[in-house]
């Protein structure tokens, strides 16, 4: 071999000889679009940026993301050095906080004990909330330009095929939202609410929303009541004793149980495109109603 054909040494660099501050440098360097693409590049995902440092009460999340053309969010936390018990505690309450369902936890070393953390979370939460462990290194070769590298520690069963399928479903779901918006709009009566992936919220006073939503595995799709604000769980409890009353005038039995008021409607598949019109006349139908009917009594509480 000549020296010319000579293979160069692949040479580990330290994160804070190109990153001095977490927060200050790696951040703002990884939210940008060419970089955040090679997260994307590494889990399969394309993501958006929605924001960096963002409240989540006294808290903050490093970076907010969507999935692109979704409303699905995605909330990354960097650390660099080994990861910490803290850190996954900030972890679950920033995903809480922002309702995000994938969860990506990005550090120079991800610990058996959080990896064994990260996989127990993915096998025992919803199937629709996930956890990711990668570890971040940096490489370069000789003189060459210094090379991140993303490695994916800990991940859900079968991620690849499920991620494909999510991002197909999302699709779906948003183009629904996207055709009742629109209705909504033609009619004029209510402003278009924005579609989040699976639901929508319509809000009709400062504390009273009406959220629709659909299901793709029960197929049903359903509108409920929510009050917001301090004692919301009381006035559900007050509207309650008008039950009889309220389910006449809505000709439905509404389900009272979950500290909430909802309708669903079954048979009722988003993935079946020749039936939406039908569905969408339905919600259509039920939001008026449900703004009819309890408007006033919300607004007497």
């Amino acid at each position: 071999m000549t020296k010319d054909n000579q293979l160069g040494r692949l040479e580990k660099v330290d994160l804070r000889e190109v990153w001095a501050n977490e927060a200050r440098d790696f951040t703002p360097w990884l939210a940008r679009e060419e970089n955040i693409s090679r997260l994307s590049e590494a889990i399969g995902v394309e993501l958006d940026v929605e924001d960096t440092e963002k409240s989540v009460g006294s808290f903050s999340a490093d970076i907010l993301c969507q999935e692109a053309n979704s409303t699905r969010r995605v909330l990354i936390e960097n650390q660099f050095n080994k990861t910490e018990y803290a850190h996954l505690g900030k972890l679950i309450t920033n995903a809480a906080g922002l309702d995000a369902v994938t969860i990506i936890w990005i550090s120079s070393k991800i610990r058996d004990e959080h990896r064994a953390a990260l996989d127990w979370l993915n096998d025992n939460t919803t199937r629709n909330i996930k956890f990711l462990g990668i570890e971040i290194e940096l490489y370069r070769i000789g003189n060459s330009p210094i090379a991140p590298d993303f490695k994916i520690v800990s991940q859900p069963d079968q991620w690849t095929e499920t991620t494909r399928q999510e991002s197909d479903l999302s699709t779906v779901r948003l183009e629904y939202w996207t055709v009742f918006c629109d209705l909504v709009e033609q009619r004029g009566e209510f402003k278009p609410a924005k579609p989040r992936d699976n639901w929508i919220r319509n809000s009709i006073l400062s504390n009273f929303k009406l959220d629709m939503g659909n299901d793709s595995i029960r197929k049903t799709i359903h509108i409920n009541v929510v009050i917001t604000g301090s004692n919301s769980k009381e006035k559900i409890r007050k509207l309650e004793q008008d039950k009889f009353i309220i389910e006449q005038e809505v000709n439905e039995k509404l389900d009272w149980r979950s500290g909430t008021i909802y309708l669903k409607r079954y048979n009722s598949d988003i993935k079946d495109k020749d039936s939406w019109a039908e569905q969408h006349e339905w919600l259509y139908e039920k939001l008026q109603l449900f703004h009819k009917v309890f408007t006033k009594r919300i607004q007497n509480l």
